[in-house]
């Protein structure tokens, strides 16, 4: 977030993340402090990671909705958040999404790339 000039997640309008596991979203949605550590079941009763809620999670479906085409997740995940940002998202569009975020793992977890997407002014 430093990088990307923001302060945190709280700056964000959406998230792609790797939910390649259910274990494996509920890391990541800790991981970016949308709640404490272990307190990421709330998010999904209380509605913050739904569509229309304080912050989206793969409103693409996700690797369960789109596939887990191995090398290629990332960059689907970029051009998701892309698509978000323009207002080019069709039916999963984020209303007003102006910055979004990737979280991709991949090899033994020991890979980890994170992007903030941003629609400039």
């Amino acid at each position: 977030w430093k990088r990307a000039g923001v302060e945190g997640v709280q700056a964000m309008d959406g998230i792609e993340t790797h939910d390649c596991f259910t274990t494996t979203e509920y890391v990541a949605i800790d991981h970016l402090g949308l709640t404490a550590p272990g307190q990421s079941w709330r998010t999904v009763e209380d509605g913050t990671i739904e569509p229309g809620g304080k912050c989206p999670i793969n409103m693409s479906g996700g690797l369960i909705g789109c596939g887990h085409p191995v090398g290629a997740t990332g960059t689907r995940m970029v051009w998701d958040a892309a698509r978000q940002v323009t207002g080019q998202a069709e039916a999963m569009q984020i209303e007003g999404a102006r910055r979004m975020q990737t979280l991709n793992i991949g090899g033994s977890c020991a890979t980890v790339v994170s992007f903030v997407v941003e629609r400039g002014a």
